[in-house]
């Protein structure tokens, strides 16, 4: 039989490794912060606190199927934590499989009904498979639940367009460039939007602002988007 005082040991241990592994991750130290976290699970197999943080720092690194396995661990060990089924869900999401990954937003928002990110990104997943008014919705709670928030507009807006209301979307964009003016994405897809009401000359500033805040921040993908769309504009 295992002695009381070693089990205790093995356990204080354990958290030590934990609190060192989480001095590690905040340093940037991926890989010591991994092996602090291993040692503390080798000591203590159940401290679920101990996978969800291996599970941050693998989906960091790129490692997502070991992450999603670490918050498996999370999840049987403490069924009720929003935030190991969110973080699975983004993971699944980053793999390219919103379809499992919205169950996974949908248990986080069960277990904690004000999870914003949960909102967030299961409308960025129900858009992704082609479900915008429900993407919306989604949406629509997280600007409830945080109206300052400049990409829950822009994607709002971007989901209006998909569905071919252009004249609905562009208050979004509007509020999105508001919060944040410096959001190119914004100019563009608002650009967008008015090319497809016609108004070609907003649709020009739209493109020619997103354009010149694409430069300035170096985004060769971006340029390249929004010079196809200013062609469009001028075919």
């Amino acid at each position: 039989m295992e002695n009381t005082n070693d089990t205790n040991n093995n356990v204080e241990s354990a958290e030590s490794h934990l609190d060192k592994g989480n001095a590690l991750s905040d340093q940037g130290d991926y890989e010591s912060a991994i092996s602090a976290y291993d040692k503390a699970l080798d000591l203590n197999p159940n401290l679920a606190f101990a996978y969800f943080k291996r599970g941050n720092v693998k989906d960091e690194i790129g490692q997502y199927f070991e992450a999603i396995s670490d918050y498996d661990a999370v999840i049987r060990l403490t069924p009720n934590d929003a935030n190991a089924y969110y973080n699975r869900g983004v993971v699944k999401a980053k793999l390219g499989h919103p379809e499992t990954a919205i169950p996974d937003f949908d248990e986080a928002i069960r277990l904690n009904p004000n999870h914003v990110y949960a909102y967030y990104n299961r409308g960025n997943a129900k858009d992704e498979i082609g479900q915008c008014f429900e993407a919306i919705s989604d949406y629509d709670v997280v600007i409830r639940l945080n109206p300052d928030d400049a990409d829950a507009y822009n994607n709002r807006g971007i989901a209006k367009v998909k569905l071919r209301h252009p004249e609905a979307a562009i208050p979004d964009f509007d509020e999105a460039i508001r919060l944040n003016p410096d959001n190119s994405r914004a100019y563009a897809v608002r650009g967008i939007a008015n090319r497809e009401l016609g108004h070609a000359d907003n649709a020009k500033r739209d493109f020619q602002e997103a354009l010149d805040l694409a430069e300035k921040a170096e985004d060769e993908e971006l340029k390249s988007q929004i010079m196809k769309s200013m062609k469009k504009l001028e075919d």
